[in-house]
């Protein structure tokens, strides 16, 4: 069996530069990193060929919370773990299946444009999977922090200033709360990003149907305004997190926003989310290993007082993340367009392997 080799100091820090701004020159990512234009361009080229890591667009905060997400904890006939989650990934409603150890085999984090949507997908599609014999379905209320805010924490903070300081609409942090995408050419322009959130505007505008300067006005709107964030991913067992724990927390109702916002502060914290069901937050972690669940949940409860974790799920192998495909090193293998406006009943399931482009 060939090991995992760790990315080396330079690959992380030239994607920790893409995590703070996903879309910089090659020029700007070059002078956070102590490198060369020509360097870092071949060295992300590497990377992203390998599927060790990739830039993805999403929908931000702001459409989430007006849209409806689920996260979905599943049981399955023995035999029939893997089987179940490489259905669900082929899913364009399903952005991330978790084999999971703990309570329940998968977790699922599914999105669709409204609650009859959503519905449908549960009830005519993932309920009737074979191998499937319970699920636990948790409405998301709202999300105080996804994937794109994570960082590696492999640059000098002096690196860290000078990239977050980029021309606006290119960093992932705007969270302006706006309305969410409307018009269709939006919706496929997003889709594109999520297969490459670095493509040029004339790849994006091909793939879109749309006309080069549609896509430029547009992605600078949307970006803007935070209807669409992009992020940078990593192949997490090559780097040092490689521990993902999923969490479920109880709090008293009356301090469940604050506590939640406090959550999403937390350094290893990747999703904080309140629910419409009990327990009323979900959180995932990424730690260097198992024995660092311990220590975080000890954090927390200095933290946030009053906080109780009342279950947990250590994720075994991530099938799928926000659309990508990866293997059991966490490495991009394909990718299924997280079209989550489509018909749950007749959405594509259009599968693209190998490193993905529009």
């Amino acid at each position: 069996m060939q090991r995992s080799v760790r990315l080396s100091e330079a690959d992380l820090a030239l994607v920790e530069a893409l995590q703070i701004c996903p879309r910089a020159t090659w020029s700007a990512v070059a002078k956070a990193t102590d490198s060369s234009p020509v360097t870092v361009s071949r060295r992300w080229s590497r990377l992203v060929d390998s599927g060790a890591a990739w830039v993805t667009g999403t929908p931000g905060l702001s459409v989430w919370n007006e849209q409806c997400v689920a996260y979905v904890a599943i049981r399955c006939s023995p035999g029939h773990k893997l089987s179940v989650a490489d259905t669900l990934a082929g899913d364009p409603h399903a952005l991330s299946v978790e084999l999971t150890a703990g309570d329940f085999d998968l977790f699922v984090t599914v999105a669709a444009a409204d609650l009859r949507a959503l519905s449908r997908y549960l009830l005519e599609r993932v309920d009737l999977i074979a191998g499937v014999t319970d699920t636990r379905t948790r409405i998301c209320t709202h999300l105080y922090r996804d994937g794109s805010r994570w960082r590696l924490g492999s640059l000098p903070q002096q690196a860290v200033d000078r990239l977050a300081s980029a021309p606006a609409g290119t960093s992932p942090h705007s969270q302006a709360a706006r309305s969410a995408t409307s018009r269709p050419e939006d919706h496929r322009i997003l889709v594109q990003l999520g297969l490459d959130g670095r493509a040029s505007f004339a790849a994006l505008a091909a793939g879109a149907g749309v006309s080069e300067g549609t896509v430029r006005r547009r992605l600078r709107s949307l970006l803007a305004a935070g209807t669409v964030v992009l992020r940078a991913e990593v192949a997490a067992h090559l780097t040092d997190w490689q521990v993902a724990v999923i969490l479920s927390i109880d709090v008293p109702s009356d301090r469940l926003a604050q506590a939640a916002l406090a959550m999403s502060r937390l350094r290893h914290v990747r999703l904080c989310a309140t629910l419409a069901g009990s327990p009323a937050i979900v959180v995932s972690v990424w730690l260097r290993d198992v024995e660092s669940v311990h220590d975080f949940e000890t954090t927390l409860a200095k933290a946030i007082p009053g906080v109780t974790v009342s279950g947990r799920l250590v994720t075994l192998h991530t099938v799928k993340r926000m659309g990508r495909l990866l293997d059991e090193d966490g490495r991009a293998i394909g990718a299924v367009p997280m079209d989550v406006w489509a018909d749950p009943g007749a959405a594509p399931r259009r599968r693209v392997d190998g490193p993905v482009h529009p």
